[in-house]
């Protein structure tokens, strides 16, 4: 396996194992959102040490914990661009048949939601 996926997966475990978002690494690295997300996509190959170094900072580790005795990611953990396609294909098909043609869904779910407001009107009437 890619050594952008190992580094990848080791930077997606310390930020869990942190407790932080994506985000929150981000600004404590001073580094951009996009970049963050693309290095535990591993689709950033080749980052810099300025970035290494940056990233280790924000989760409180030494530079060299992101790239020391590196592991390959579980099966699945980076699923292939035909997988990735084939699961889109996947959503599209069941958000076609959840709306339909005409988009029935949203016809099925206004009296629910409208049934749900009556209901909550009649409950203060009774507590008045």
């Amino acid at each position: 396996m890619g050594l952008s996926k190992q580094i990848a997966y080791r930077l997606q475990t310390l930020r869990a194992a942190a407790g932080l978002s994506q985000e929150a690494i981000a600004e404590k690295a001073d580094l951009s959102l996009s970049l963050v997300a693309k290095m535990e996509q591993a689709r950033k190959a080749d980052p810099r040490a300025s970035t290494l170094i940056a990233l280790a900072g924000a989760l409180g580790v030494r530079p060299g914990e992101l790239i020391e005795d590196l592991v390959d990611p579980p099966e699945g953990a980076f699923p292939s661009k035909k997988e990735k396609k084939k699961e889109k294909k996947k959503g599209k098909k069941l958000r076609e048949a959840l709306v339909g043609a005409g988009g029935e869904l949203s016809v099925v779910l206004a009296p629910s939601a409208n049934g749900h407001k009556d209901e909550h009107k009649k409950k203060k009437k009774k507590d008045k």
